[in-house]
């Protein structure tokens, strides 16, 4: 979705950062502009020691702004976020006004997710469909990875930031 002669000037957000394993993936496709937010100070210890993240943010993410300014990045990211326990889906609020217009938003957790988690069963999917209403961005993809960790199903969001 990146073209690669773009990736170095591609400003990355990795929510919910955890250990790093996504910045790492990033960092080896050429992607070099890499900040994270967690909320836990012991992942963000491991976080560091990649050395791929520029900018590191230890807060939660939930229905209230971080301190991370509005329009900010050209992608966010987040893969095992939304999970029992974890983020409200009006965290997807906060991932919308840290976009840029024009940027991309990507969502990745397991399908079961959906049906097993009350938090997201039957809201999740709604919820992004309602903000696609509102005009604040727009689906490009949906899709089923199988196998994604080699034991379970995950669904993959991707989304463009379309508000003024």
């Amino acid at each position: 979705m990146v073209p690669e002669d773009r990736r170095q000037h591609v400003r990355v957000m990795d929510i919910a950062a955890g250990t790093g394993a996504v910045g790492l993936e990033l960092h080896k496709k050429e992607f070099t502009n890499i900040d994270a937010l967690d909320p836990s100070e012991g992942m963000l210890n491991i976080l560091k020691e990649t050395g791929v993240y520029s900018l590191i943010y230890q807060e939660f993410i939930s229905q209230d702004p971080t301190t991370i300014p509005e329009d900010t990045y050209d992608v966010v990211v987040t893969t095992g976020s939304l999970a029992e326990n974890h983020m409200p889906v009006q965290s997807i609020d906060e991932f919308i006004r840290i976009s840029k217009p024009g940027g991309l938003v990507i969502i990745v957790t397991d399908v079961k997710y959906l049906t097993t988690v009350e938090a997201y069963k039957d809201k999740l999917e709604p919820y992004m469909e309602r903000l696609e209403q509102q005009g604040l961005w727009h689906k490009e993809v949906r899709t089923v990875v199988p196998n994604y960790d080699n034991t379970c199903d995950a669904v993959v969001y991707i989304y463009r930031v379309v508000r003024n």
